[in-house]
């Protein structure tokens, strides 16, 4: 039994017990984590259980119970793979070269949209477009004068995703999210999104444009302040979570996510 757990990782610890409820769906008690983990001092397990528990509230859906001191899923990874991903990265970083950054872009995107009920325009779809091509089509889309054009140095100028919600009246000055989507541990040192060039682009007022940014990670209240006052709206994982599976997630992405989940699973995590 032991052999299908995820080996244990120091300042990981709630997301080392995440990963392994969701991969194994098997509950864990006390004694498990205590075995498993190899850390024996009680009042260090008892905090684990504590912060996951605190957490669970924190979810419109739990993803776990917790009662005496044992945690049963609700959830498998195979019910919720975007998660997953999201929980795989924030333990061990996203640097595997594995196409899970462009699938986090994608569970980004679907959150953004459900949270804002409206719609999206992911910029590097496809690829074979520039980032001025890329601007070009926003502001049609949302109804803004085009102006001034990119350095063609910038991919996207640290914007991966554009969330609007248009009035539909064929008139600007709507909602806009500028999202740019850190699936890396080090998120906290991306630099914030530049309004001064982006307002400069098209022709959208800054009252109209809410700044925001995508993390695995959870961040936990005594960050949040810090963290959004640099960044804007955060959407972490939590938020995600709450989000994303508002609506049914879109087939082709569960497929893609589903097999890239399957192969880190096999690799072993």
């Amino acid at each position: 039994m032991a052999a299908e757990f995820i080996d244990f990782k120091v300042g990981k610890e709630i997301e080392w017990l995440e990963l392994n409820l969701l991969k194994t769906n098997i509950p864990l008690s006390k004694s498990d984590i205590t075995r498993l983990s190899q850390v024996e001092q009680e009042d260090v397990i008892d905090s684990w259980i504590q912060e996951l528990n605190e957490r669970i509230n924190l979810y419109n859906n739990p993803i776990y119970s917790v009662k005496n001191n044992r945690i049963t899923p609700n959830f498998s990874w195979e019910d919720i793979p975007e998660y997953f991903l999201c929980l795989y990265y924030s333990y061990n970083g996203a640097n595997d070269n594995s196409g899970g950054t462009k699938l986090f872009e994608k569970i980004s995107a679907e959150t953004l949209k459900n949270f804002i009920n409206g719609k999206v325009y992911t910029l590097g779809f496809p690829a074979s477009k520039g980032f001025n091509d890329y601007l070009d089509d926003l502001s049609i889309e949302c109804i803004e004068v085009r102006n001034m054009p990119a350095d063609t140095s910038y991919k996207d100028d640290g914007v991966d995703v554009v969330g609007y919600k248009l009035f539909e009246d064929n008139r600007g000055a709507n909602l806009y999210v500028l999202l740019q989507c850190a699936a890396g541990r080090h998120w906290t040192t991306k630099k914030p999104i530049n309004l001064n060039r982006w307002t400069n682009y098209i022709v959208w007022y800054s009252d109209n444009i809410i700044q925001s940014i995508s993390t695995v990670e959870y961040v936990s209240k005594k960050d949040w302040d810090k963290r959004s006052s640099t960044y804007g709206m955060l959407i972490d994982r939590v938020r995600i979570f709450n989000f994303l599976y508002k609506e049914n997630v879109e087939l082709g992405l569960r497929e893609e996510t589903k097999k890239w989940c399957k192969v880190k699973i096999e690799e072993g995590i």
